[in-house]
């Protein structure tokens, strides 16, 4: 394998000390806080769930994509130290071989069918009369808020019983060293997200506890993760894979330090599906040459220069996909004699 700086070309990808630097303040600022959150100072309601949204998609999402260190045992066992929004086998499945693999193509990428009966999400999910209200801001923001803690354990265990996630992704069955390890985290992410402040406060102070941080980190994950893919645009495909994964993506923010950072790199999302085992600090550098690529092959390179634009195209898509399809029309009495004529 050739080398760059006496390192190989495959470590050269992954975390930079700089991005390891990162990692280390959020982590201590979540240490930091976590005291003061189990003695219920209000404060840490909205703080404690920034920070873990910060530790999670900065080291979780990139060790989970075997991205963070150069060492691909130490990416392994990283996710199980931090399990708060899914544990990592189901996530491979959902996010790594579901969703980078078919991206937004109906009936194989997960993330389209999450709760289809409440959301829809694409052309493919059967209209339903509920779907009519998901325009609704309230609604809308409901979804989002509820949308981590029904991925953590309603999807997890529906897939633990069916083999499979959404009814897309076949699902091998844990050995029990993972089952074990996977329960282990499951439990862990109960007492912290919801357990302890029972056990703790008054319920008036613990229902508080547990409903405010999880609509918070939830809403904050689908506020930067929908954007993405879920806007008009991105429905396209292509039997070319790169080509796919451009047309169904879109940047948003990429001159903004602050969304690089609170976005865990995914404003970079054009990139991050190209090259998804190279960390996030390396993308910045990439995106120029896959804008000239883009541009030479007449490729649709989506990117927004801020957040609200982003969000809107997500809003009118959901919009757009409320309305109830028209019927099929039957086919004219001259369609159905020439149709008749050539059985």
């Amino acid at each position: 394998m050739a080398t760059l700086n006496n390192c190989t070309l495959y470590q050269a990808a992954k975390a930079t000390t700089k991005r390891w630097s990162l990692l280390c303040i959020v982590a201590l600022a979540m240490i930091g806080c976590f005291p003061f959150y189990q003695s219920g100072h209000y404060w840490t309601l909205y703080t404690m769930p920034v920070i873990a949204w910060l530790v999670f998609v900065n080291y979780n999402h990139d060790s989970l994509h075997f991205a963070l260190a150069k060492d691909w045992r130490t990416n392994a066992a990283l996710p199980y130290l931090l399990p708060i929004a899914s544990s990592p086998w189901v996530w491979y499945h959902q996010h790594i071989i579901g969703h980078h693999a078919y991206t937004n193509v109906g009936r194989k990428d997960p993330d389209l069918a999450h709760a289809p009966h409440i959301k829809r999400e694409h052309e493919s999910i059967t209209w339903e009369k509920l779907h009519e209200n998901q325009g609704n801001f309230f609604r809308f923001v409901l979804y989002w808020g509820i949308a981590v803690f029904g991925m953590s354990l309603h999807i997890d265990i529906k897939t633990h019983i069916n083999l499979s996630y959404n009814n897309v992704v076949g699902y091998r069955k844990l050995s029990q060293r993972r089952m074990c390890f996977h329960i282990i985290g499951r439990a862990f992410y109960l007492y912290v997200m919801i357990l302890w402040p029972l056990l703790r406060f008054s319920l008036c102070k613990a229902t508080m506890f547990i409903v405010v941080p999880n609509m918070i980190i939830s809403c904050i994950f689908m506020s930067t993760t929908q954007i993405n893919h879920q806007l008009e645009d991105c429905f396209g495909s292509d039997t070319n894979f790169l080509k796919h994964q451009v047309i169904t993506a879109q940047n948003f923010c990429t001159g903004s330090t602050f969304w690089f950072v609170f976005s865990g790199g995914l404003n970079y999302q054009i990139e991050h599906h190209l090259f998804p085992f190279v960390n996030h600090c390396h993308l910045p550098y990439l995106a120029p040459g896959v804008k000239d690529i883009c541009r030479k092959h007449g490729v649709d390179y989506k990117e927004v220069s801020d957040y609200g634009k982003a969000f809107v195209g997500h809003l009118e898509h959901t919009k757009k996909l409320s309305k109830k399809p028209p019927a099929p029309s039957a086919p004219s009495r001259s369609q159905s004699s020439a149709l008749s004529r050539t059985m």
